[in-house]
């Protein structure tokens, strides 16, 4: 009854839900099993067809839908490969889809043609991801539907030594995809003052956000779950270079309804010189310890927001023979005996069983200066307001 009253609100036509036998709910649930790619073609078929899929109600269905599939299968990732060629630097773009121990990869549009600077990730939520693709400009962007918004970047009065993080996030109380820019200033021992800016989605504007002051905001963009969106930070850092290592860290989070902060625990790992990274993996949150470059574990929070949930997921991830520098986990299997990496420029296949690296073949062509990888969810969200 609940899911019939949503039908009437929604105003879907009735000569589309009543042209079969099955009741309205399996109809409305088979269309939403569909891939993406397949609900857009539908919606030629006909003028119902068109009006049920451009529906606020039918979207925003499919896009919860989604969510709550990726926290049970492996997510798509985007990459983007700057290299350097006859024409300056340049990127491609690929999608890349882990399933049943294999991966297929394949090039995708991307809004700017080459040649074109290198693109940036800022954060993914719902199926939509916010990049710089180029100075003084964001970028939210659909990769399977193809939309796009470009605005305006936003700054402060900037001294030397200024720091710049980025998030975005789904706000589920406004209804808003928030981009949350911070402006970090060094101060005594260790500590930072922090600037923020917040641009609004739904309201197409910059305005300030609460300032607070900090350790060290290690990551470059905030990793989004449950509305919060979550940096690392470390403090009594000696430097601010971004590599990690000496006193302590926690993950600094913020409301992005309230546009409140807090803080969480990282996981036990002892004493020693180690940094974190943070990740978002089948809807949960995701804590990599790296030790000086040599090997990571990757620790997951099952239950989120409590700390003592805090589990190690893999052990001991190591770097291919002769190779250096910090493994930043992409995906995980279920039973963690599978792991996609990226390490520098290389994305490989770890196997956690035999400690083994299978490199995958992305980009051929050139010289690679830069990989950047992040997932996403294959949905029908749209980055214009108002756009159905």
């Amino acid at each position: 009854m609940e899911t019939q009253n949503k039908l009437a609100e929604a105003k879907i036509p009735q000569e589309l839900l009543q042209f079969s036998c099955l009741p309205d709910e399996i109809i409305i649930e088979i269309l939403l099993r569909l891939p993406v790619k397949s609900i857009l073609k539908f919606r030629c078929v006909s003028k119902s067809w068109l009006s049920l899929i451009s529906t606020p109600y039918f979207i925003n269905t499919q896009i919860k839908f989604c969510v709550k599939k990726s926290k049970n299968v492996n997510l798509r990732l985007v990459i983007v490969a700057s290299v350097a060629g006859l024409m300056g630097k340049m990127c491609s773009v690929y999608s890349l889809d882990c399933e049943n121990s294999s991966v297929n990869v394949d090039k995708i549009d991307y809004p700017l043609k080459p040649p074109f600077g290198s693109a940036k990730f800022l954060g993914s939520c719902n199926g939509l991801i916010c990049l710089t693709p180029m100075s003084f400009k964001l970028m939210i962007w659909n990769p399977v539907t193809g939309k796009h918004k470009e605005f305006e970047d936003s700054f402060v009065q900037c001294a030397v030594n200024c720091y710049i993080r980025y998030g975005f996030g789904y706000d589920y109380v406004n209804d808003d995809y928030k981009v949350v820019k911070i402006f970090s200033f060094p101060r005594n021992e260790g500590r930072y003052e922090n600037k923020v800016k917040v641009y609004s989605l739904k309201y197409d504007s910059w305005k300030m956000g609460e300032a607070f002051d900090s350790g060290y905001v290690n990551a470059q963009s905030g990793m989004c779950l449950n509305g919060y969106l979550h940096w690392e930070v470390s403090h009594c850092r000696d430097s601010g270079d971004g590599d990690g290592g000496g006193g302590s860290s926690e993950i600094m989070t913020l409301d992005l309804s309230t546009e409140t902060y807090g803080i969480m625990a990282l996981p036990n790992c002892g004493n020693g010189n180690t940094s974190w990274s943070l990740s978002v993996l089948n809807g949960c949150l995701v804590a990599c310890c790296n030790y000086h470059s040599v090997r990571t574990d990757m620790w997951v929070m099952k239950e989120y927001g409590v700390e003592s949930s805090w589990t190690k997921l893999v052990s001991n991830i190591t770097a291919p023979s002769g190779r250096l520098g910090y493994v930043s986990p992409l995906s995980v299997s279920e039973n963690g005996g599978e792991v996609l990496v990226r390490l520098g420029t290389n994305i490989s296949l770890y196997n956690a069983r035999n400690a083994s690296h299978e490199s995958l073949d992305i980009h051929s062509l050139g010289y690679c200066l830069q990989v950047q990888a992040i997932t996403y969810i294959e949905s029908l969200a749209s980055p214009n307001v108002g756009d159905t």
